[in-house]
């Protein structure tokens, strides 16, 4: 008898049997009368229908549980498939859903053992340097293809870096171990695959270990990808992969000859120390920036250093959970006097601009580096500062090593005096007496221990409510609250004004924000466009009272942009228009977020009117830490300059009907477009018992864009880019065939949106990219001709992985089952529009 313990926590496990191809399933739950409608408590299954089962799961590689709880199998089925070391769980806050685990190349065994081991050996006496082999051994390619499979697997062993540059600490550990084999053993136990494949060989019941390679082969293809990470492992290549890391395993005797784990306990986890390597990449970073100053900024390999490598290092250790950010800089286009590397709680903050964290800071001729507890310059004033770095002194005990004094000597630049200023505590390390990796580790520990008392002390940042924030002016001070529970947040205001909206559009709406600063709201009239945008601005404090919320009606005949932005009268003085009087109040409020409404935006062409802030849009930069860009009006026209600060967000709310103008694909292009066209009349039942939710002021830390060109998410996330920039790619060949293909900046939004749902762990990869399909590319399709079928036909394939002839045989569920749903009905609505009107649009006419 096998127990299965059920994925769904009311439940508390099954009794499985299998038998003559079929399992007999005794369910063992707390609450028999309310947890299964049926009150089943046992059933049988066959072999057959489990495979079936599977074989979807494989296909779709993604399984959602939250419509199963009241069906019995399919909980059990879901709960066996849970089971599966290679498979993954995903809880979200009301949903469970399975997934793959996913691999690459580089995870496995490139080499056998004897030959990685000769090359480690080779290393240590200065035979070869891992970093330079091409240039070594590039008059023997039979000598070098075994050397740079042996380089790979002291990678995948965390001898070497991503870069081939060793990992000191462990070479002299490995030096000093009196077993090296069991020092490899504790290496690979360490790596998840190997643990993984670890388990499936204990769950395994057959005896031949030729078939038990067999089926670690066909495992593999599943969950391996190949080093780009664009296609599964194929046969040829996985042969190999699993050859030499069953050879490992028998070689550090973590498996028998029978390939029966020895003396392995999945549940007993090795020792908590972690390996990291922050000694080797804090000399390297000293010992190299000076000279990197001199080269170009753009693409340098240190730069990498400082913003991913570190920041991997760093989230490694235990003590830095999810509560933590970590970021690092060494410039916004071109190189920073004093790099950094910050760790912060993002109840306090997100943005180094602000708030109090924890920094490394190197000093500007990097003889010197600081660990310190200090605070952002940018957007706090001397005298908080003041106020923190005094309480911190005195309420926060530390280590006679800690020092707090303003004694530390970042350099003599105007920014050196600045991160000196904010310092509240700090330990200074010398770069010709840098301490050993585990005096770093432990000082970095103790530090969050202060930095986490100092937040429990102060209870982070006061926090205004209700009627103060109807009163204000001007607020300065913000709720602490992590981006998902921001969302929270605003999803429950706005239905505690009796409007039905679901928690995945307020989501959506975010996102987009955060995207783009720039969002469109299309639907039919009367489904609450204007009301969701003004509650939404009202739940974190933006109302039209205090000038944080604006909403501006458009005309018809407005052509130019003089009524939205201003113009200079007979007089020949400068009449502010609506907008500009809100850029100019944001531009002196950079803390608070703003929100400007344009109802109607298209009665009048919005090419015409809102021509000056289109282009705006597109000169954002960097500027002293801040998102700056050109001016919307030429200062000899406002007297001042005037631009479209990063705190101020443009929504847009249109109908489409005889009275309205459609859009170009220059306004498109910079816009997440969001239809409003659900209607449920009869749902009622939120409005019941509905308690009053006050609003809650946020800094704008939680809506700013934090990538403004593809290369800095790049640096952080290369794969997440390369993966949807690939589904991209496989969608701009479609589009072609009628002109309607993308362009890189739709290509850069898609990817900031899907990594800040990513990121924050707020959408599930397929449902931002399904978001991102409906709102950046169709709306931009319309037409009719056989090539606009063609391009939505093939379309519907991709998103559906099914071909559409007739539209008619299209059931609910091809869709409910698609890998990007809301895409595929969008596309089949528009094809049957095709069909019946002999033209087609994404947009739906009132």
């Amino acid at each position: 008898m096998n127990i299965i313990k059920s994925i769904l926590s009311k439940n508390k496990n099954f009794e499985s049997i299998l038998s003559n191809n079929q399992f007999k399933v005794e369910s063992v739950y707390e609450d028999k009368s309310e947890v299964f409608a049926s009150n089943i408590s046992s059933f049988t299954l066959t072999h057959e229908s489990i495979l079936t089962k599977f074989k979807e799961f494989q296909e779709r590689r993604t399984y959602n549980l939250s419509k199963i709880e009241n069906n019995l199998s399919k909980v059990f089925i879901a709960s066996l498939f849970a089971s599966f070391p290679f498979i993954s769980k995903v809880e979200e806050s009301n949903s469970v859903t399975l997934a793959f685990k996913e691999f690459k190349t580089d995870d496995l065994s490139s080499e056998q053992p004897s030959k990685v081991i000769a090359f480690l050996d080779e290393i240590i006496k200065g035979t070869y340097t891992p970093s330079t082999l091409s240039k070594d051994l590039h008059q023997d390619n039979n000598l070098y293809r075994v050397k740079t499979r042996a380089r790979q697997d002291l990678r995948m062993l965390g001898f070497l870096d991503d870069s081939h540059q060793e990992v000191d600490n462990l070479f002299q550990q490995y030096k000093e171990a009196a077993d090296k084999k069991l020092f490899l053993r504790n290496l690979l136990l360490k790596n998840e695959y190997f643990n993984d494949t670890l388990q499936v060989l204990q769950l395994l019941k057959v005896e031949n270990p030729r078939e038990k390679r067999k089926i670690l082969l066909e495992i593999a293809m599943l969950i391996v990808r190949n080093s780009k990470g664009t296609n599964l492992m194929v046969a040829s290549v996985g042969t190999d992969r699993i050859r030499y890391l069953v050879n490992w395993l028998e070689y550090t005797n973590l498996v028998d000859s029978n390939l029966s784990p020895i003396d392995y306990n999945p549940n007993v986890k090795e020792p908590t120390t972690v390996q990291t390597n922050l000694y080797s990449l804090f000399k390297k970073i000293m010992n190299e920036y000076l000279t990197s100053r001199q080269q170009p900024f753009g693409g340098h390999p240190l730069g990498s250093v400082v913003r991913r490598e570190v920041r991997g290092e760093i989230e490694k250790l235990p003590f830095i959970n999810e509560n933590y950010s970590v970021g690092g800089s060494v410039g916004q286009g071109n190189w920073a006097a004093i790099p950094w590397v910050a760790i912060m709680n993002e109840k306090v903050t997100s943005s180094t601009q602000r708030g109090y964290y924890i920094v490394y800071l190197f000093s500007e001729e990097m003889g010197r580096l600081y660990l310190t507890l200090a605070q952002g310059v940018a957007e706090t004033t001397p005298s908080k500062m003041a106020e923190v770095k005094q309480e911190i002194r005195e309420l926060i005990e530390m280590d006679p090593r800690v020092k707090k004094d303003d004694e530390i000597h970042l350099g003599s630049s105007k920014k050196a005096r600045a991160y000196a200023e904010s310092t509240a505590a700090y330990i200074e390390y010398y770069a010709n007496d840098l301490p050993p990796e585990e005096v770093l580790v432990e000082d970095l520990h103790n530090m969050v221990r202060y930095y986490e008392e100092y937040i429990s002390l102060s209870d982070g940042s006061p926090t205004i409510y209700g009627e103060d924030i109807q009163n204000s002016d001007q607020v300065h001070e913000h709720a602490s609250l992590s981006i998902p529970e921001a969302v929270d947040h605003i999803h429950t205001y706005i239905s505690s004004k009796g409007f039905y909206y679901e928690k995945e559009e307020v989501i959506n709406l975010y996102l987009s924000l955060k995207t783009k600063p720039f969002v469109i709201l299309s639907g039919i009239s009367g489904t609450g466009k204007t009301m969701m945008v003004r509650w939404f601005a009202e739940s974190v404090g933006a109302t039209e009272k205090n000038g944080r919320f604006a909403l501006i009606p458009v005309r018809p005949d407005w052509s130019d942009g003089s009524d939205l932005l201003g113009y200079i009268d007979i007089k020949g003085e400068f009449k502010e228009g609506p907008l500009t009087k809100v850029l100019k109040q944001a531009m002196s409020d950079p803390p608070n977020p703003y929100f400007v409404l344009l109802d109607e935006m298209n009665l009048a062409r919005v090419e015409h009117y809102f021509s000056d802030l289109l282009s705006v849009m597109e000169s954002k930069q960097w500027r002293d830490g801040m998102q700056v860009t050109s001016n919307v009006l030429p200062v000899e026209v406002a007297g001042t300059e005037v631009y479209l600060p990063s705190n101020v967000y443009l929504i847009g709310t249109v109908n489409m009907d005889e009275t309205t103008h459609p859009f170009s694909k220059k306004v498109l292009d910079r816009a997440n477009t969001l239809e409003f066209n659900r209607v449920q009349l009869d749902h009622l039942a939120f409005l019941k018992d509905q308690q009053e939710k006050s609003a809650m002021v946020l800094h704008n830390d939680k809506f700013a864009s934090e990538y403004l060109q593809l290369k800095d998410l790049y640096v952080k996330e290369p794969e997440l880019v390369e993966e949807v920039t690939s589904i991209l790619v496989r969608i701009n060949s479609i589009l072609q065939f009628n002109g309607s293909h993308i362009g890189y900046r739709i290509r850069d939004e898609v990817c900031f949106y899907v990594a800040y749902s990513q990121s924050h762990k707020l959408l599930s990869l397929d449902e931002a990219i399904d978001n991102s399909l409906l709102q950046k590319i169709l709306p931009r399709l319309a037409g009719s001709d056989t090539r606009i079928e063609r391009v939505l036909k093939n379309l519907f394939t991709v998103f559906t992985n099914k071909e559409v002839s007739d539209t008619q045989d299209v059931t609910i569920s091809d869709i409910q089952d698609a890998k990007y749903p809301k895409s595929a009905e969008k596309v089949l609505d528009m094809l049957r529009r095709l069909e019946d009107d002999g033209f087609t649009s994404f947009w739906i006419s009132s």
